[in-house]
């Protein structure tokens, strides 16, 4: 009679309490960077009991309407300009505001990029951003 080889014991690591620590690391780290990451101009939604009521007669009109197109007040302005532009039509503004109107031809980043601009001015106005009633990207 032969008897087969002995073979050293493996260790055995059970796997499932493993695979939930694997889990959690994760999701800890993808919580982490997306956190981190660089993000656009913060986006709050304004309500009328905390930050007063938006007057549309006074805020001047931006008019996004393609890539590059952009109106200020019905006057055509280019995209590197519009932040002077603004500057220039808010002087002496006691609270600045512009509504900015995105046109269903214009794309994401067009409006973005209108709206870091104007989020980058020295004293920031209050924005009310306007589409046609699809929403925005649709």
């Amino acid at each position: 009679m032969r008897l087969a080889p002995e073979r050293p014991n493996r260790p055995q690591f059970p796997a499932v309490p493993l695979a939930n620590l694997s889990l959690l690391v994760f999701a800890c780290v993808a919580v982490a960077g997306m956190s981190a990451a660089p993000k656009g101009p913060g986006w709050r939604f304004a309500s009328p009991d905390r930050d007063g009521v938006f007057d549309e007669a006074s805020a001047v009109r931006v008019d996004v309407e393609a890539d590059q197109d952009l109106l200020v007040d019905g006057t055509p302005v280019a995209a590197v300009d519009l932040g002077r532009a603004l500057a220039a039509r808010s002087e002496g503004s006691a609270l600045p505001s512009v509504l900015l109107v995105v046109s269903p031809d214009a794309s994401y980043e067009a409006m973005v990029s209108a709206y870091g601009t104007i989020a980058a001015l020295p004293r920031p106005p209050r924005i009310a951003v306007q589409t046609d009633g699809r929403g925005i990207g649709q």
